[in-house]
């Protein structure tokens, strides 16, 4: 009789095997248990399972990729490796393009995508560290990227994008970061008036629908404006980068033009400050100088819109190097007044309690010192604080103070040692370079 041979074992490839253990880990974890946690552990929890998530994109990303590379799509008769991953699970085709364009973004063996697959940062961070670093030269990409990745543990989305727009800070001169973050800024400002759209139907049922495109500077206009009542936005009918090509679009530019001339001084207040957006520019970029310039919602505008804006009645310039408004009242009156909360605005930019993301017309103004205590009605002795936050900082007693080093507002809990801050990033200031 001949030798029986044994079977051979193939051991499943490790990306096959890890998969089928979190399938297995997951399986076993179920969803019934939650309600067993207290709060304090479940928050532990979906954080780290966010964490996870982030892990798994990761490697979603490489698998992406290495379907891109191999031209899978186009052997399985799919028009796109997106058309592909879209048919396999949850048929959302513009969702799997952008994981698809972000594989092209979050280079190989990089460090923002060694730090995706640890956990360390979000996908969505992740996408907007790789789309910049692709404008930076090679040879500052390492620097550049050390940077973003840093400041995303800190940084909401937001502020990581006004963060990435000054990427240059980190490799050259600052001259230069100013007028490559106002071209960036230029070039966005004229796709958004290109882009343009209204449109508005009658539902018939006594209501009207409708939906609008338009760009960012003068969306912050509108949320303020509805932030104290309700409002419209602006863009123009005479631009010559963007001239009506169709009906959506003319009737998204006269929107746009309507919301310009809104009045804002008959509409209610908001913690004491109408719905007034400020600009904040200096003295060389109102002259004509290339250097963006800050709306008091955290928005930067290219030079020549902050120009635009400071000769419009409704949109209050702040002139850095300039003259300005008397802002410090001492005991003279008790409420902050519109010059004061304007000035606070601009240098909070929003509520200061860690973590809030309120913008400065949902706050309001709050004593450091306590009035009743002898405090002034000074700038360096105010702070905006949304009403949830004010009522957190008066339940709770925490102390507020103005930072010795940069004087924005920091806080703590009594019998606490560390002193906290909200992390907005603030793009008039000069993030230091490494």
């Amino acid at each position: 009789m001949g030798k029986t041979m044994a079977a051979e074992v193939v051991e499943p490839h490790l990306v096959v095997a890890c998969t089928d253990s979190l399938h297995r880990v997951l399986d076993d974890m179920g969803t019934a248990s939650w309600d067993d946690l207290d709060d304090t552990t479940v928050r532990s929890l979906v954080a780290d399972l966010s964490r996870v998530q982030a892990r798994v994109q990761a490697q979603q990303l490489r698998g992406a990729a290495k379907l891109e590379s191999s031209g899978a799509a186009r052997k399985a008769g799919k028009t796109s490796t997106g058309d592909l991953l879209a048919g396999d699970f949850g048929g959302d085709r513009a969702s799997a393009d952008a994981f698809v364009r972000a594989s092209r973004q979050v280079a190989p063996e990089s460090a923002t995508q060694a730090a995706l697959a640890a956990g360390d940062i979000s996908f969505p961070q992740a996408q907007i560290i790789g789309r910049t670093l692709a404008g930076v030269p090679e040879q500052h990409r390492q620097l550049a990227e050390a940077r973003l990745l840093g400041e995303a543990r800190t940084l909401s989305l937001k502020d990581l994008r006004r963060r990435a727009d000054r990427v240059r800070d980190t490799y050259a001169p600052k001259d230069e970061a100013d007028a490559a973050e106002n071209e960036t800024i230029q070039e966005r400002e004229r796709r958004a008036r290109a882009s343009a759209r209204f449109r508005m139907w009658d539902n018939r049922d006594g209501t009207c629908s409708g939906d609008f495109k338009i760009p960012e500077a003068q969306a912050d206009r509108l949320k303020a404006a509805v932030d104290a009542i309700a409002a419209p936005r602006r863009a123009h009918l005479a631009d010559e980068d963007a001239r009506p090509t169709d009906t959506a679009h003319r009737m998204g530019m006269a929107f746009a033009d309507l919301c310009d001339h809104l009045p804002t001084d008959g509409l209610p207040s908001a913690g004491g400050a109408g719905a007034t957006v400020t600009v904040t520019l200096d003295l060389a970029a109102l002259r004509g100088k290339l250097r963006a310039a800050t709306l008091s919602t955290g928005t930067r505008v290219s030079a020549s819109q902050a120009r635009q804006l400071a000769c419009r009645a409704r949109i209050l310039p702040a002139v850095l190097g300039g003259a300005s408004l008397p802002l410090d009242l001492g005991r003279t009156q008790r409420l902050f007044s519109p010059a004061q909360r304007t000035a606070l605005a601009m240098r909070d930019g929003g509520c200061v309690f860690p973590g809030c993301d309120r913008p400065p017309p949902w706050t309001e103004a709050h004593h450091i010192t306590a009035w009743s205590d002898g405090g002034p009605t000074d700038l360096s002795d105010g702070a905006l604080l949304c009403p949830f936050h004010h009522h957190v900082v008066h339940d709770h007693g925490w102390q507020l103070r103005t930072s010795p080093h940069d004087g924005h507002v920091e806080m703590r809990l009594p019998g606490h040692q560390h002193w906290q801050r909200n992390h907005r990033y603030r793009p008039g200031e000069s993030p230091p370079r490494a």
